[in-house]
């Protein structure tokens, strides 16, 4: 998928712009640090409202590391029960190719 151009090049972006975005994702993609997002259902309130928020209010002082990850854990915890554990394990390895 990050090897056609021809999708992006028909959208009307130009060829070196193709390369270029093409390129920089293959990059990533190959990078033994490279995380990808958490892909399964719900993950902006994982990510966005949970961890951004807590993250937030650790960087401006207004929490302690260990408030922080007590409530990143209650919140992330609170959300995985709500939706389903085995759903969103099911969801998770999906993403991963994983039976």
């Amino acid at each position: 998928q990050f090897t056609n151009r021809e999708p992006w090049l028909e959208l009307g972006m130009g060829e070196e712009t193709v390369n270029k975005y093409l390129g920089g994702i293959a990059v990533s993609l190959k990078n033994p640090n490279m995380v990808l997002d958490l892909r399964i259902p719900e993950n902006a309130l994982y990510q966005r409202e949970i961890l951004d928020t807590a993250l937030t209010n650790f960087m401006t002082g207004k929490m302690t590391r260990d408030e922080t990850m007590e409530q990143i854990e209650r919140e992330w915890e609170k959300i995985t029960n709500q939706m389903g554990r085995d759903s969103q394990l099911q969801s998770y390895r999906d993403t991963l190719g994983i039976q």
